[in-house]
């Protein structure tokens, strides 16, 4: 089970995928607001691919939260 990550009012999921079954994986995160009320948000949700590769899931989900938790601070 993917595990989530919450930063600054976001929650982080990493999801990272393979293309081929054998194949290196693609990081990619889901990022949703938490606690928004009736308050509306930029981005209430984004959902991102990043254009990297690495050679295990874990790895491509940690690089995934990393870029998000960067994103979020930026903002």
């Amino acid at each position: 089970m993917k595990s989530s990550i919450s930063y600054k009012g976001c929650l982080i999921r990493g999801e990272s995928f393979q293309r081929e079954k054998n194949g290196s994986w693609i990081p990619q995160y889901i990022l949703t607001r938490q606690d928004t009320g009736n308050k509306e948000t930029d981005f209430p949700s984004n959902q991102y691919r990043l254009n990297e590769i690495f050679m295990t899931e874990d790895e491509a989900d940690d690089f995934a939260v990393q870029k998000a938790m960067e994103w979020i601070a930026k903002d």
